[in-house]
């Protein structure tokens, strides 16, 4: 039994008879009885009595009664079925690091509010680390951050934007007027970044390690959110963060002249290497949106 033969019925019953219904349907006559003769096998009862006209059973006059609140059902199954089929309902959960959740959320937002106006969305702040982790565990279905080096190889990197790791300081900082900085320099300095789960600290002290200088570091502060970083600098420190976190109409805080090829970092979409995805186009979707 399917919602065809069930109109069918519906037809049968409100136009008197088999081969009205079938003219109003466009069906032939033997495909109307075909329906009816269906739907009796799957109940167990006659719905008409037998002969020329078309007489409603008891049974008949009962189903009869409850036809249309079947249909509608039956319509509401059909329409649920469409909706997961084109990924139209259901939960994303997005993870996004700090440096890009500023500008990636509203975008995200606006996007499955055009797009999937039915479909609920978590988002998850974190550094990457954290993020990559929740992907591994199946609390995110994907995460916008950087590459972990030590990513699992269940999971997948797909870089969409570069971002640097800079060194910053309050306006009128002695270093902010040297033509260049040295990571020896900044020593002298109380620091302050990111724990070591962020990328930017990861980096930082790579370098110093690199450089023989991990053993001269003193003074530092460590703060897990980096988004506050730009807004508690005092007096003489120097901050460690990634540049997308700075806002470029600030006059408090200034870039000190510092470059280094290992100071770069990449960002992009990580989700698990998997064929089966119920999100897979609309994760594909917002990662070409955020790419642009």
């Amino acid at each position: 039994m399917n919602i065809t033969e069930l109109i069918t019925f519906k037809a049968v019953v409100e136009k008197k008879g088999f081969s009205t219904a079938a003219e109003f349907l466009g069906y032939s006559q033997s495909n109307v009885t075909k329906h009816i003769k269906k739907i009796e096998e799957t109940v167990g009862f006659a719905l008409f009595d037998r002969g020329w006209k078309a007489n409603l059973t008891k049974e008949g006059e009962l189903f009869y009664k409850e036809v249309d609140s079947l249909i509608d059902h039956w319509k509401s199954v059909s329409n649920v079925s469409e909706e997961i089929g084109t990924e139209q309902i259901g939960e994303i959960r997005i993870g996004i690091i700090e440096p890009l959740a500023k500008e990636l959320l509203p975008q995200i937002i606006e996007w499955l509010q055009t797009n999937k106006p039915k479909m609920n969305a978590v988002f998850e702040m974190g550094n990457t680390k954290r993020l990559t982790d929740l992907i591994q565990s199946n609390e995110l279905d994907c995460a916008f951050c950087g590459e972990n080096k030590d990513m699992p190889a269940e999971l997948e990197f797909e870089k969409i934007v570069e971002d640097e790791i800079i060194l910053i300081a309050l306006k009128g900082h002695e270093l902010s007027s040297n033509n260049s900085t040295d990571l020896k320099d900044i020593l002298n300095y109380p620091l302050i970044y990111g724990d070591k789960t962020c990328l930017s600290y990861q980096i930082f002290t790579q370098s110093l390690q690199k450089s023989n200088l991990l053993h001269e570091l003193k003074t530092h502060y460590i703060c897990s959110n980096q988004l506050l970083i730009p807004e508690i600098l005092m007096q003489t420190q120097i901050a460690i963060v990634p540049r997308s976190i700075m806002d470029e109409n600030t006059n408090e805080v200034v870039v000190l002249p510092f470059t280094s090829k290992d100071f770069q970092v990449e960002y992009g979409m990580v989700k698990k290497k998997k064929e089966y995805n119920y999100l897979k186009e609309t994760i594909q979707s917002i990662t070409e949106l955020v790419r642009t």
